[in-house]
């Protein structure tokens, strides 16, 4: 099989280190709400689902009901306290290098369950955002994570703006990188290959996916390019 055609990399605990701060203001809206969780609960029921499923899990789960008005003023809510502190939020070491030694051999694209604006925000501050041709969050598909939809639309999208490629960048001429169980099954769903940093998880968890790795400044381009020929 030929290099892999396109990374498309998970954002929230991939790219940037924002899981402390969206847990932060999560949870500080919740308990707004009388609803209260500790930094350890979020990590373990709600990493990897987007923020509408994790206020509508956690209403759930406390026997609450969630009208669609008062929702999306949690939404709302929650995302201007996140973006009033946008300014902390750094990449990982080594994102820098390896996103941009990528983007001169294959296309790139982000497939998150994050929010567009704080997606765009953090880019923006890091001025990277222009090395991807794809951005699609949560709030462009119907189903959150572990559906595959987010990776599919990533591909979609790459796939019409580069004249051409039809025909070759399908799901399988893709590697997806991952941080959390249920984004590798969304992966592995869309029919991607999937290699996942245990930033958020222990290796252990993430062993679905095809190549673990501690952190992402281990990864290098060949690596990556490389793992879409296995």
């Amino acid at each position: 099989m030929p290099p892999a055609r396109a990374i498309i990399f998970d954002f929230d605990g991939v790219l940037a280190d924002t899981e402390p701060l969206h847990s932060e203001t999560f949870r500080r809206v919740l308990a707004e709400e009388g609803i209260h969780l500790t930094d350890r609960e979020h990590t373990e029921r709600f990493i990897g689902i987007n923020d509408r499923a994790g206020f509508e899990k956690a209403f759930a789960e406390a026997g609450r009901e969630l009208l669609p008005d008062a929702l999306e003023g949690l939404l709302a809510r929650k995302s201007a306290y996140y973006s009033a502190r946008v300014a902390e939020v750094p990449l990982f070491p080594g994102v820098l290098e390896l996103v941009q030694e990528l983007s001169s051999s294959c296309l790139l694209a982000i497939a998150s369950g994050g929010r567009e604006v704080e997606i765009d925000a953090v880019l923006a501050r890091h001025r990277i955002g222009p090395r991807f041709q794809a951005i699609v969050s949560a709030d462009r598909v119907a189903r959150s994570k572990p559906a595959p939809d987010v990776f599919l639309e990533a591909v979609a999208r790459l796939r019409a703006c580069v004249p051409g490629a039809a025909p070759e960048l399908v799901p399988a001429a893709c590697v997806a990188v991952e941080d959390s169980a249920t984004g590798i099954e969304a992966a592995l769903a869309a029919g991607l290959r999937c290699v996942a940093v245990a930033h958020s998880f222990p290796a252990e968890r993430l062993r679905r996916a095809h190549r673990v790795v501690e952190r992402i400044g281990l990864l290098t381009a060949d690596a990556l390019l490389g793992e879409g020929a296995r």
